[in-house]
C-alpha cells in the first residue's frame, strides 16, 4: 500500500489493524451521526424505561407528598348522594376546609375548573361560592390552567387577565425557551383570584406515547408559570427569579439547581409508591365531622383524620378509567396522571434528578468503543471469541450504566452505545470472513496439489500457519525423494504416450502412499518424486510417518508392477532415500510461479541417499538423523558410513528393515543387531570376522550390498588401510 505516494509494506497483523482502525472509524461516524439526527431516540426511549423498572420500580415519594384520588369507588359511592361526575364544587369546598382544619401545606388540584355551575337565577351556583369562599379562607388551594398550542386556533386568545399575571407570572425568567401556547383555560373568575398558586397541567407524551419529561415553566404571550408540580412551592423556595442555560443544560430557581435534558426538557425521576388516599374516604370523614361523631376518625381504618395531612403538599386528582387522565409511564401502562404531578413534587424536595450524560461524552465513547470492540476481535481467529468479547464488553456497558444511574442518577445513552460496539463487530467479522476467505482460497489453491482432502480441511481450519510460510520460516521436517531405476533406457523403448502411462501409474502410487502417511507431495521431478513431512500439518512424528511411507513406497512398486503388466508395459524398481533435518519452508519462485517446498542442506542429503541405493543395490535409505528419531520403533541396519559429494561431515546411512506393523519385527531387529557387529568388526578393522558376520545377512534384500562388503574386506585384508583409517566411504559422484 502507499501513504502519500510512499510505498508501506505491512505484516498481516499490521495491515489488520490498519484496516480494523478504519473500520472502526467508518462505524463510529456512522453511529454518531444517527446519534446526532435522533434516530436512537425511540429504543432509548425503550431501554431508559427498562433501567426505571429495574432501578425505580420499588422506590417511595417523599412521605410530605400525598394523592388524593377520584377512584370508581370514590364515584360509585357518591352517585346517589352528589350524583354524577362531576361532582358540585362544594364538594371540593368540604375537602379544602377538611384539609386546612388538618394544617395541610398546600393542596394542588388537577383538576380544571374553568366554568362556572349553570344557575338560571344567579351569576354564580352557591356550590360555586362555596368552593370560592373555601379557597379563600383556606389560603392553601392551588388551582390547575392549560396553556397550549392549538393548530386550528390561528390567533392567539385574548390576553390573560392583569390580575391574573401580577399573582403568578414569575416576576423574572432568563434564557426559558419560548413556545408556541395560542389556547389557555384559566379558572373561573373569583377562583382564580382567590387561589394561593396556579399550576400549568399540560403534559405531553414523547413521539412513542410514553409520558416522560416536561417543562417546569410554560409560558403565554411571554409570561411564564410553574407546571402544577412546582406551584406548591412557589412560597417555600422562594421562587421570583428563573434561569435556564444551555451548557450544561440547566434551569435554576429557588436556591435549586435542577438538570435538564439536551432538549431543555425536566426528566421525570418516577416513584413506584405514593401515600395515596380515595377521596371517598376523606368525603366520609367529613360527613362523620359534620355528624359530631369525631371518635370514628381515628377508630374505623375506612376512615381519615385531618391530621393525617399536617404539613402535607396534596394533589388531587382522577384515576377513575372513565375521567380520562390515565398515562403510558415506564413504569406503568395505566397511571393516574397527577402521580406525575406528584413525583416532580417528589423530586425537587428530595433533589432526586437524572443528570444525563452531555453529548461530547456520548460521541467519546461510541469512538473509544469501537476501538476496543476492533482490537477485541480483530485479532480472534476463532468465531467464538470474536463474538464473546464484544458481547462481554456491551455486557459491561450496560451494568455500567445501570451503575451508573442508580448509583448517581447519570442517564448515559446506551443505544448509541451498543449500536458502536454491534456495528463495530458486524464490520470486523465481515472483514475478517472476506480475508479469511481470499486467504483460505489462497491456500487450498496452493495446497489442494500437495496433500490428500482430508488433511486439506485440516489445514485450511488452521490456515494463519500457511499464510507465514509465504514469507519463509524454518522447520525440523523430513524430507523424501523417490526415482525409478534406469528410467532413460526405460523410455527410449517406449512411445510417448506410453511413457505417460507409466509415469501416470507409478506417481499416482507414490503420492497415494505419500498421503496415507501424512505427507506433502512437493513436487515430480521427471520419473522423480520429492516429499516433505512436518508441513503444512504439524507433525511430531514427522520421520516415524516418512519412514514409513518409504517402506510402502518400496513395496508398492510389485502392485505398479502388476498393472504396467496388464498394460503390456515393462517393469520399474526405484529407490528411496529420506533424511531429517532443518529446512526453510516457504513459497518459493518467482511473481508468475511459486512452489510451496522446501530448501536446505537436509534436501540436498535426501536427494543423495537416493542416488545412493543403487551403489548397495538396496531399494532404501535413511540419514542417521531419521534413523535416531525412530529407533525405538522400526528396526534400521547401518548400511555405511559416508561423505557425500559436496559435504566434509561424514554422515551414517541405515536401511529400514521393517514395519511397525509388520509381524516379523523381531527378526528384524535381530538382522539390525547383526548388521551392527558387522561394523563394529569392520571398523576395528578386523576385517575377516567382518566378513565373516556380513555373509550371515540373508540375501533379501543384502545381496549386492554383501558382495560390496565382501569385496572391500578382501581389498583390506590384502592392503591393510592407513592407521588413520576412520571407515568412512567417500563419494565422488551424486
Amino acid at each position: 500500500m502507499k501513504i502519500l505516494g510512499i510505498p508501506i509494506v505491512l505484516t498481516k497483523s499490521q495491515r489488520r489493524l490498519f484496516h480494523g482502525t478504519l473500520l472502526a472509524l467508518t462505524a463510529s461516524l456512522l453511529v454518531s451521526g444517527i446519534f446526532l439526527l435522533g434516530g436512537f431516540n425511540t429504543l432509548e426511549w425503550q431501554i431508559d424505561d427498562a433501567k426505571t423498572k429495574l432501578i425505580r420500580g420499588d422506590s417511595n415519594a417523599n412521605p410530605e407528598v400525598v394523592v388524593l384520588l377520584v377512584d370508581e369507588a370514590s364515584l360509585s359511592t357518591l352517585e346517589p348522594i352528589v350524583g354524577r361526575w362531576p361532582w358540585p364544587r362544594s364538594v371540593w369546598a368540604d375537602v379544602l376546609e377538611f384539609m386546612t382544619m388538618g394544617g395541610a401545606q398546600s393542596v394542588a388540584f388537577d383538576i380544571l375548573f374553568t366554568e362556572r355551575e349553570l344557575n338560571q337565577q344567579k351569576a354564580q351556583s352557591e356550590h360555586d361560592l362555596a368552593f370560592i369562599d373555601s379557597t379563600a379562607e383556606s389560603g392553601i388551594a392551588t388551582h390547575a390552567i392549560q396553556l397550549l398550542h392549538d393548530p386550528s386556533n390561528p390567533t392567539p386568545n385574548r390576553p390573560l387577565p392583569k390580575v391574573f399575571k401580577e399573582r403568578f407570572a414569575i416576576p423574572k425568567t432568563i434564557g426559558l425557551k419560548q413556545s408556541q401556547n395560542n389556547t389557555r383555560y384559566i379558572p373561573f373568575t373569583g377562583l382564580y383570584e382567590n387561589a394561593r398558586n396556579i399550576g400549568v397541567v399540560e403534559f405531553s407524551p414523547d413521539a412513542d406515547g410514553v409520558y416522560r419529561r416536561t417543562r417546569l415553566f410554560r409560558d403565554f404571550m411571554g409570561d411564564f408559570y410553574p407546571v402544577l408540580s412546582v406551584a406548591p412551592l412557589m412560597e417555600s423556595l422562594g421562587i421570583n427569579r428563573v434561569e435556564q442555560t444551555s451548557k450544561p443544560p440547566m434551569i435554576q430557581f429557588g436556591g435549586l439547581k435542577v438538570p435538564l435534558d439536551r432538549n431543555g426538557f425536566y426528566e421525570v425521576n418516577f416513584y413506584k409508591h405514593f401515600t395515596t388516599y380515595s377521596i371517598g374516604s376523606v368525603l366520609a370523614s367529613i360527613d362523620q365531622l359534620r355528624k359530631g361523631n369525631l371518635e370514628a376518625l381515628y377508630t374505623d381504618p375506612r376512615l381519615l383524620s385531618p391530621e393525617k395531612f399536617a404539613d402535607k403538599i396534596v394533589f388531587i386528582g382522577t384515576s377513575a378509567v372513565g375521567l380520562e387522565d390515565m398515562k403510558t409511564t415506564p413504569l406503568e401502562s395505566r397511571w393516574p396522571g397527577v402521580f406525575l404531578h406528584a413525583s416532580i413534587t417528589s423530586n425537587l424536595l428530595n433533589q432526586e434528578f437524572v443528570y444525563q450524560v452531555p453529548a461530547s461524552w456520548v460521541f467519546v465513547l461510541i469512538f473509544l468503543l469501537a476501538i476496543i470492540t476492533m482490537r477485541l476481535a480483530i485479532y480472534q481467529d476463532a468465531i467464538l471469541l470474536q463474538t464473546f468479547y464484544p458481547f462481554l464488553l456491551a455486557s459491561i456497558v450496560v451494568m455500567c450504566g445501570i451503575w451508573a444511574q442508580e448509583s448517581f442518577a447519570q442517564n448515559w445513552d446506551l443505544t448509541p452505545l451498543l449500536t458502536s460496539i454491534l456495528t463495530t463487530w458486524l464490520m470486523i467479522s465481515g472483514y475478517l470472513s472476506a480475508t479469511e476467505g481470499r486467504e483460505k482460497r489462497r491456500v487450498r489453491n496452493m495446497l489442494s496439489q500437495y496433500v490428500s482432502p482430508s488433511a486439506l480441511n485440516i489445514v485450511l481450519d488452521n490456515y494463519q500457519d500457511q499464510i507465514q510460510a509465504e514469507v519463509g520460516k524454518e522447520e525440523e521436517m523430513t524430507v523424501v525423494f523417490s526415482d525409478i531405476r534406469g528410467f532413460t533406457t526405460i523410455s527410449e523403448s517406449l512411445s510417448p504416450g506410453e511413457v505417460v502411462t507409466l509415469l501416470n501409474i507409478h506417481l499416482d502410487a507414490m503420492t497415494q502412499v505419500t498421503f496415507d502417511f501424512k505427507g506433502t507431495m512437493d513436487k515430480f521431478i521427471g520419473d522423480a518424486t520429492m516429499a516433505f513431512w512436518g508441513a503444512p500439518l504439524p507433525d511430531p512424528d514427522h520421520a516415524l510417518h516418512a519412514t514409513r511411507a518409504m517402506i510402502h513406497m518400496a513395496r508398492k512398486v510389485y502392485q505398479v508392477n502388476q498393472e504396467l503388466t496388464e498394460k503390456g508395459l515393462p517393469n520399474i524398481q526405484i529407490g528411496v532415500g529420506g533424511n531429517t533435518g532443518s529446512v526453510i519452508l516457504g513459497n518459493i519462485g518467482s511473481s508468475q510461479k511459486l512452489d510451496y517446498t522446501v530448501i536446505g542442506d537436509a534436501v540436498n542429503l535426501g536427494s543423495r541417499l537416493e542416488g545412493l541405493t543403487k551403489q548397495y543395490g538396496l531399494k532404501m535409505l535413511i540419514s542417521e538423523f531419521t534413523q535416531q528419531e525412530i529407533s525405538q520403533q522400526i528396526p534400521c541396519a547401518l548400511i555405511d558410513q559416508v561423505k557425500v559429494k559436496g559435504k566434509n561431515k561424514p554422515v551414517k546411512i541405515y536401511l529400514p528393515l521393517a514395519d511397525i506393523d509388520d509381524p516379523d519385527i523381531d527378526d528384524a531387529f535381530k538382522i539390525a543387531e547383526t548388521c551392527q557387529q558387522a561394523f563394529n568388526a569392520y571398523h576395528a578393522k578386523d576385517f575377516y570376522l567382518a566378513s565373516q558376520i556380513f555373509q550371515q545377512l540373508p540375501d533379501d534384500p543384502f545381496a549386492h550390498f554383501k558382495a560390496v562388503y565382501d569385496q572391500r574386506c578382501q581389498a583390506y585384508l590384502k592392503t591393510p588401510p592407513p592407521e588413520i583409517w576412520d571407515g568412512v566411504f567417500t563419494l565422488t559422484t551424486k
